[in-house]
């Protein structure tokens, strides 16, 4: 099985093998160093209690000290020596000419070389056993000192097993270890392997695929929830994206439409100047239409990809308003229109192009869409603005949909020459800017309420 090296599988067996070979290490360094310290405490143990009993074979007849020690007693792996007066009294044959170096501290056990081989010594400084007629003639409390060694080769060769069977073992373990991981780790990731299967399963063509039933991990039931909202927001979004396209096909065709008919009607037969000039102002009217679609949508497209950045400076608000209600007045006039006004001085640090937008906007949708001799009112109050007209019909489901883009209520929006894409523009901008704008009807009355930021 190939691994990748940033692959959830490499790192689980990776991260576990290394975790169980750790712990194997400080197992097997615990139970050794156990193991060594139980064997030499057994091994000093039956060190002294050997020199204990060659100690007990040290005599004492008339003052003389003598040692009944038989050499046979002692093993080849063993050798003592003892002094009586700070001379040789005995010692083993094995030792030759070499000696034992006792501790000037009794019962005390030190590590020293035997030979070749290291061993373990024990000093002891014994009364010589006397016999019971001795004892009140002796006056003296000599002592004599005895040093035993025993070569520490078997506890050593005891301990070497032990470690290589811990090695041996700690190896095998983890080679099992390993072994078992892949299983239970193909197992493990095997839901992820079923929700990677049900994402390769949807086609870009059909969006309707859901993951959570893909899956049966509690672990992963958080992520296909989410995949599937991300479903969901793709297929509305490509929803949108074919409506944008068949909205934005039917309002071009629309003016070309009618630009192809006026200038073949135009072309169609020899006719007056001031026919061709009418022609022309017709014309120029449906480009200028198309015109303005164009740039609504370049305009929304550069806000969708964040192509837009923010030049704020300090304005006048109530000046851009007077500003904007005049280029609408002549419109207000032929509708007869009745334009009513609240505009104190305000002055806020903002874009004053992309507040000019939003307000332009505002004010010609109140102006197109308010009755013939209606009534359009413009208010503003510290950072709020706020646009109404009167003559609206739409319902509060219908009111939810008119920052959408290309959104029409009815048919008689179609003629008006607006294509819906005024408030969409204008609900990208206010989020651009930080504001809020948000859209009511009460009593007839359509009112647009522009929040703009501290």
């Amino acid at each position: 099985m190939r691994l990748a090296p940033s692959s959830i599988r490499g790192r689980l067996i990776a991260g576990t093998v290394a975790a169980v070979a750790v712990a194997f290490v400080v197992v097997g360094v615990v139970v050794l160093v156990l193991t060594r310290s139980s064997l030499r405490t057994q091994f000093d143990d039956g060190l002294a209690d050997k020199a204990r009993e060659l100690a007990a074979q040290i005599e004492e007849d008339d003052g003389k000290v003598s040692s009944e020690i038989d050499p046979r007693t002692i093993a080849a792996t063993e050798a003592f020596e003892i002094w009586a007066e700070g001379h040789v009294l005995a010692k083993s044959s094995s030792l030759g000419a070499r000696d034992l170096v006792p501790e000037r501290d009794e019962h005390v056990i030190t590590s020293v070389q035997l030979g070749s081989h290291p061993a373990r010594q024990i000093t002891l400084h014994v009364q010589p056993r006397r016999e019971p007629e001795d004892h009140g003639a002796a006056d003296d409390d000599s002592r004599v000192v005895l040093a035993f060694a025993r070569s520490t080769e078997a506890v050593d060769a005891t301990v070497d097993r032990v470690a290589a069977v811990l090695v041996g073992v700690g190896l095998a373990g983890i080679l099992l270890c390993v072994v078992l991981l892949f299983g239970v780790v193909r197992f493990g990731l095997s839901p992820v392997r079923s929700l990677a299967q049900a994402i390769a399963a949807i086609r870009e063509d059909d969006l309707s695929a859901r993951l959570a039933a893909a899956t049966t991990a509690a672990e992963l039931a958080p992520v296909a929830e989410r995949l599937d909202e991300l479903l969901g927001r793709l297929a509305a979004a490509f929803a949108r994206e074919r409506e944008l396209t068949a909205e934005i096909a039917h309002e071009l065709r629309t003016p070309l439409s009618g630009l192809r008919a006026t200038l073949e009607v135009a072309l169609d037969r020899e006719r007056p100047a001031d026919r061709y000039r009418t022609a022309l102002v017709e014309c120029l009217a449906i480009t200028r239409q198309t015109e303005g679609v164009v740039e609504s949508l370049l305009s929304l497209a550069r806000l969708d990809a964040g192509q837009v950045v923010i030049a704020a400076t300090p304005i006048d608000l109530d000046q851009l308003v007077r500003d904007v209600l005049a280029t609408v007045h002549t419109r207000a006039t032929e509708r007869h229109l009745e334009i009513t006004t609240d505009l104190p001085p305000i002055t806020r640090t903002l874009d004053r192009d992309k507040v000019r937008v939003i307000i332009t906007n505002l004010v010609d949708n109140a102006v197109t869409y308010a009755e013939e001799g209606g009534h359009v009112r413009v208010e503003l109050a510290g950072d709020v603005v706020r646009i109404s007209n009167t003559g609206c019909t739409l319902d509060r489901d219908q009111i939810a949909h008119v920052f959408e883009r290309f959104w029409r209520a009815d048919a008689s929006r179609t003629a008006s020459g607006h294509v819906g894409l005024g408030l969409a523009l204008c609900k990208k901008l206010a989020d651009l800017l930080g504001a809020t704008i948000t859209a009511e009807v009460t009593g007839g009355r359509f009112i647009a309420t522009l929040t703009l930021p501290s």
